[in-house]
């Protein structure tokens, strides 16, 4: 049966308004508006749209598309004893051509209004997406059946001068409409944007949550490069039950029971699509239902795993607030009295009553603490020393644990002037929250402090993390430490370490970049360059500002929300703002380090914690025997002495790891020019340039103590001394760097440190027998992991100990013993 567009409109009693019916010559901004219009157009007629034809020019540009009835073409023949699909292909003509012309815009070249079939009436349409439906339009309209009708912004040159209410488009009585909302801010809204399809799920959830249903993750679709680019969550009452065979029925062996819920065919969903900014757009919401919703007062009869997602989301209203800021009061177990209906609910009193509030992603699993038990239990027999500590919630599961041995306490004793806590494994899809706490050694080499399994994130929990750390590291505090960006582990350290700097790790935030530009990091092979550079490379503010302008203008990123919260953080993470703050150059250390890619295999959830704790014990081993073999060719090796008498002074000071990039620095001093501008008592004042380059730096001699200051502050940075400090020195014939500039912690001896004054604690505040013991084990234990490292020290420390305790004997011999 033939039916043109005007017959069409007749019946459709004056809905179509000419300017949504598609013309000759008409223009849109892209190929894909042509599309979301033509989907409307198919709306208001009664067809849905397949896009059929794609043309590319050798740089990839799209230059024509086609799109089509979902009726074009023919099915291909059906086999016996199949019943043949609901949506069969009539060889349907009606389509539209459009191609990218001269001005930059797609044109409509070919338009074809005419169908061979049947178009679905307004009652029809209503009758096919019911529950009971399972026609043409339930399937194929549900998919491409006027999409994203509603989008006015995108459709605002085609629609009529007097708005159309969407929802009268299609006569929809059978649905439940939605309500109960509270506030529109809760409500899905078409061209609502999220960071991340992950915000844009949590939002939905509490939005089912307020209105009483539960959600499932219905499509998702991704790019070759697994990037998803379009996701739909739906109700969990979408599709048809599974029926029940009569093999099941018998009991022979039911595999699969029936859901304690029917699903009805609902069709309340929201879709989103990645836009070119990086965010998720809504772009297609139903709200309407068409089962009734949950009540608050009956949601205890919800009996599913469906119904701990909702549970869930109403604590996170609960901690959040409403609205107005007010936080939400716990479920007490009774019910609203305009409701007659059962007043006990136990499931939702007790989840709510006990309920934390976090911010918790992971759970410990089963056998998990058992596995940390034996392997904490195995170490200590090894390491009388070995250090660990558990944190429960009020229902006894585990929240966070920590451990770490007498190996990493004596470094960070020697190496903890600057600390990073590493939370990569939420860019990294670990299946378990691991975070160790890094460092960098003398030989610029990750060391690891000690190392948690991070469930909970919320500031108590970071709170405790951290004073247990200060705890393990007997009291020692970090110079400054470096972290993600996150809020509640900024006011944690505050707490924990006052006077600590706390910085934002660059290491970090690029991880960070690579999920939340990920679409970028695909579309460019020049853009991780360009980025990185703006992380790591540019140390001067101006040279910043305008290097960050240029990217986002290179990309298109101008109205990218992460970058712009990413630049009002700038002075705790750029090098440009942080020069000032010694950080042992970590950030390069951490970039080479292949720790984390090693790891997440070991992380599966499918893995037993225990192989996780055995392997990463091994990598731990690998990596000190990477720092022993380092130490021993730092001390033992022939180095072949440079003429240099600076060179020289370095070599037999630094290790050579340290002494190769001090090398660097010497060497491109040479091309280096110096001018002196002026004199201050004792200081001069010089200028330092490079040829061709208008670049100038500063640098302030003292020749009262011979203190050097270059405005490039690389030695407050790194600690080890700039270019301009070394020409500068060369110049006014000082042939070795003074001793203040060679940092201990660089040094081949930076282990050998002074145990009594390490912790520069007062003997005389040591009034009782349990912090003299502390004190005392503390010494012992860093004596004993540096001995126990060679076959003679170590006999050298045996055989002193007889000594040691026999002087001790004499001391208490003589002194009566002290009160406790």
């Amino acid at each position: 049966m033939s039916e043109t567009v005007e017959s069409r409109s007749s019946s459709c009693a004056g809905t179509v308004v000419d300017s949504w019916v598609p013309k000759l010559d008409m223009v849109f901004e892209s190929d894909e508006k042509a599309y979301q219009f033509y989907c409307l157009y198919a709306r208001e007629i009664g067809f849905g749209v397949r896009k059929n034809v794609v043309k590319r020019r050798a740089n990839n540009t799209v230059y024509a598309r086609g799109f089509c009835c979902y009726k074009e073409g023919f099915c291909r023949t059906t086999k016996e004893g199949k019943k043949p699909r609901p949506d069969v292909r009539t060889g349907c003509g009606a389509h539209i051509i459009v191609r990218l012309l001269d001005d930059g815009k797609f044109h409509v070249t070919e338009f074809e209004a005419e169908h061979n079939h049947e178009l679905v009436g307004k009652n029809q349409e209503t009758q096919m997406e019911s529950i009971n439906g399972v026609g043409a339009m339930a399937k194929v309209g549900r998919r491409n059946f006027g999409r994203q009708f509603t989008r006015k912004s995108i459709l605002s040159n085609f629609m009529p001068s007097k708005s159309v209410d969407p929802s009268k488009l299609g006569s929809d009585k059978a649905l439940v409409p939605v309500e109960g909302v509270d506030s529109e801010n809760w409500l899905p809204k078409i061209d609502m944007e999220f960071e991340d399809d992950d915000e844009a799920y949590e939002f939905y959830v509490n939005y089912a949550a307020r209105t009483g249903f539960s959600v499932r993750k219905n499509q998702l679709r991704r790019r070759t490069s697994g990037l998803v680019y379009s996701r739909t969550y739906s109700c969990h009452k979408e599709g048809q039950s599974r029926k029940i065979t009569e093999h099941e029925k018998r009991g022979d062996k039911l595999v699969r029971g029936p859901k304690p819920y029917e699903r009805t065919g609902c069709l309340a969903s929201m879709t989103i699509k990645i836009m070119k900014n990086g965010r998720y757009r809504v772009v297609e919401f139903e709200p309407k239902h068409n089962h009734p919703l949950v009540i608050p007062s009956k949601l205890h009869l919800f009996r599913w795993r469906w119904q701990r997602e909702l549970m869930g989301t109403r604590a996170n209203l609960m901690e959040s607030g409403d609205d107005n800021g007010k936080p939400l009061e716990p479920f007490d177990g009774k019910k609203d009295d305009q409701d007659g209906s059962d007043t006990s609910f136990p499931l939702i009193s007790l989840d709510c009553r006990n309920y934390i509030p976090s911010k918790r992603a992971y759970e410990a699993l089963p056998g998990d603490v058992g596995a940390l038990m034996q392997y904490v239990q195995e170490k200590q027999l090894e390491d009388p020393s070995f250090y660990y500590a558990l944190q429960l919630d009020r229902n006894d599961k585990v929240a966070s644990i920590f451990w770490a041995d007498a190996k990493s306490m004596f470094e960070f004793e020697c190496f903890g002037d600057v600390l990073c806590f590493d939370t990569t494994y939420k860019y990294r899809d670990y299946g378990r929250p691991f975070s160790p706490f890094l460092g960098v050694n003398n030989h610029k080499q990750t060391v690891i402090f000690g190392a948690a399994l991070l469930y909970d994130e919320t500031k108590e929990s970071f709170v405790w993390l951290f004073e247990t750390f200060k705890t393990a590291m007997a009291g020692k505090k970090p110079h400054v430490v470096f972290t993600d960006r996150c809020e509640d582990m900024n006011n944690a350290i505050a707490a924990v370490w006052p006077g600590t700097i706390h910085r934002i790790c660059a290491w970090h935030i690029y991880n960070d970049a690579m999920k939340h530009l990920n679409h970028v990091f695909q579309g460019s092979t020049t853009f991780a360059k360009d980025f990185s550079q703006c992380l790591y490379d540019i140390e001067d503010e101006e040279d910043f500002t305008s290097r960050w302008e240029v990217l986002l203008e290179k990309y298109d990123l101008g109205n990218n929300s992460w970058l712009a919260e990413l630049y009002e953080d700038r002075e705790k993470w750029s090098l440009a703002y942080g020069r000032q703050t010694f950080c042992a150059d970590i950030n390069s250390t951490l970039t080479k380090d292949t720790m984390g890619s090693r790891l997440k295999n070991e992380l599966d959830l499918d893995l037993n914690l225990l192989d996780f704790f055995k392997y990463f014990e091994s990598m731990l081993n690998e990596k000190r025997n990477a720092e022993l073999q380092a130490d021993y060719r730092g001390c033992h090796s022939a180095v072949k002495m440079p003429a240099s008498k600076m060179l020289r002074q370095a070599a037999n000071v630094y290790t050579p790891a340290v002494f190769k990039t001090f090398q660097n620095e010497f060497e491109l001093s040479m091309d280096m020019m110096v001018y002196l501008s002026g004199q201050v008592q004792t200081t001069y004042v010089y200028k330092v340039t490079i040829e061709d380059s208008p670049k100038e730096y500063i640098v302030r001699f003292d020749s009262f103590d011979n203190t050097c200051i270059c405005s490039c502050k690389k030695f407050d940075c790194i600690g080890i001394q700039c270019r301009h400090v070394m020409k500068v020195l060369d110049i006014i014939n000082i042939k070795e760097l003074p001793p203040q500039y060679l940092l201990k912690r660089w040094r081949k001896d930076a282990k050998s440190k002074n145990l009594v004054g390490i912790q520069e604690i007062e003997l005389e505040n040591e009034n009782t027998l349990g912090e003299r013991y502390s004190h005392l084990r503390g010494i012992c234990n860093r004596i004993a992991v540096r001995a126990a490292e060679t076959v003679d020290s170590y006999a050298f420390i045996e055989t002193l100990s007889s000594e040691v305790m026999d002087q001790v004997y004499k001391i208490m011999k003589g002194k009566p013993p002290e009160r406790h």
